[in-house]
């Protein structure tokens, strides 16, 4: 596991330092090209209700207009909010996909340390939750109380490989969060919505190259990469 965890942290540490090359021009012309990509997507035609993660300025594909295009398309969106559950030792950090209302909603997030849009802390209590009921999901409660609602994920990532390994931020959040979606989706007979992930052209590793991973690591569907 060590061995692993080494190897992920060098890939991050090369993928990173491509990614600080670049200006802020790139990476817009970079986001406009997968955003007129993911419009073609049946994925993406055929969702009602898409998640999409709001992007670390300078470190990863533009978001914005995705954002805007769905409420444009009529479609609900959903954002990650991380939060603690848990008490003393037990408590970790963990992410729930919340409701964004509209366009203004958008435009009022305030960016957070990283430089990333987020949701007033005030707020999540009064919005859907994309498993069901209002705000974050608190500690013990279980796939019973659950209603999934996505079609679709956009994935965010450091890098992706040719078979769909996502290296992400170290984190986990996307991975447990994906399995206790398929745990709630496997009792009530909803499918997992489709794992788009979104990648700048230095985050798609050349085709000699693998993501190292574990079991506990989750594959997506697809990738869009900017032409």
């Amino acid at each position: 596991m060590d061995g692993l965890r080494e190897q992920k942290a060098l890939l991050r540490k090369a993928v990173r330092a491509q990614l600080a090359k670049l200006s802020a021009d790139e990476i817009n012309q970079q986001s406009e090209s997968i955003t007129e990509q993911v419009r073609d997507l049946a994925a993406y035609q055929n969702a009602r209700a898409v998640c999409v993660f709001l992007s670390m300025p300078g470190k990863e594909v533009s978001t914005s207009a995705l954002v805007l295009d769905a409420f444009k398309d009529g479609k609900s969106v959903y954002v990650p909010y991380i939060h603690a559950v848990g008490e003393g030792k037990q408590k970790e950090k963990v992410i729930d996909m919340l409701k964004l209302w509209d366009k203004n909603d958008f435009d009022s997030l305030i960016p957070d340390s990283w430089g990333i849009p987020s949701l007033d802390h005030e707020s999540v209590g009064q919005r859907d939750n994309a498993l069901g009921g209002k705000g974050p999901q608190k500690t013990g409660e279980g796939p019973q109380e659950m209603s999934p609602e996505l079609d679709l994920i956009f994935m965010p990532a450091v890098a992706f490989d040719r078979s769909h390994r996502r290296l992400g931020h170290g984190k986990g959040f996307y991975d447990r969060y994906l399995q206790k979606y398929h745990s709630a989706a496997t009792i009530t007979g909803r499918t997992m919505p489709a794992l788009v992930g979104l990648a700048l052209q230095q985050q798609l590793l050349p085709i000699s190259e693998d993501v190292p991973v574990d079991r506990f690591d989750w594959l997506v569907d697809s990738v869009v990469v900017a032409k």
